[in-house]
């Protein structure tokens, strides 16, 4: 293990929480700033991810990702995330190009259906974040750093 910085991870992963939680709630998006707000809330989530697998691939000193989806295979090779959340994981990932590149043709429908059908999933990310945590660095609490 090189470092893990798990204060930033908490932060990140406590507001990409916090951004689950509106997206459970939200209906369906009707109007042009409930489409866009749903939009930005899984770009949210999505840079979550993809900050926190980042920063769990650095600190434990797995192997280099080749791309997004690299990342979760590399969570799911290291025991990180859970097999059966896979095809999850990578839908949403998928959104990220639509929505960082092609913001002018997202297809809202699609965003919808894929929080539908993956959003409790995706919700159990830093649940299994924190699980890693603890069991590697055997922490009472994942988030708290030592006091040097």
């Amino acid at each position: 293990m090189y470092f893990v910085d798990q204060q930033k991870m908490e932060e990140i992963l406590t507001y990409m929480d916090t951004v689950i939680d509106e997206l459970k709630k939200q209906s369906s998006s009707t109007t042009f700033l409930d489409k866009m707000a749903k939009e930005r809330m899984t770009h949210i989530v999505i840079e979550s991810i993809l900050d926190v697998g980042n920063m769990m691939i650095d600190g434990f000193i797995m192997r280099d990702p080749g791309s997004y989806e690299d990342i979760i295979d590399i969570l799911l090779d290291e025991n990180v995330l859970e097999a059966e959340h896979e095809h999850a994981y990578k839908r949403i990932i998928e959104l990220r190009k639509q929505i960082v590149n092609n913001y002018r043709e997202v297809d809202h429908n699609l965003i919808s259906d894929l929080l539908n059908d993956h959003l409790e999933e995706i919700a159990q990310f830093s649940k299994y974040i924190q699980t890693y945590l603890q069991n590697e660095l055997g922490v009472a609490n994942a988030f708290s750093n030592p006091k040097g």
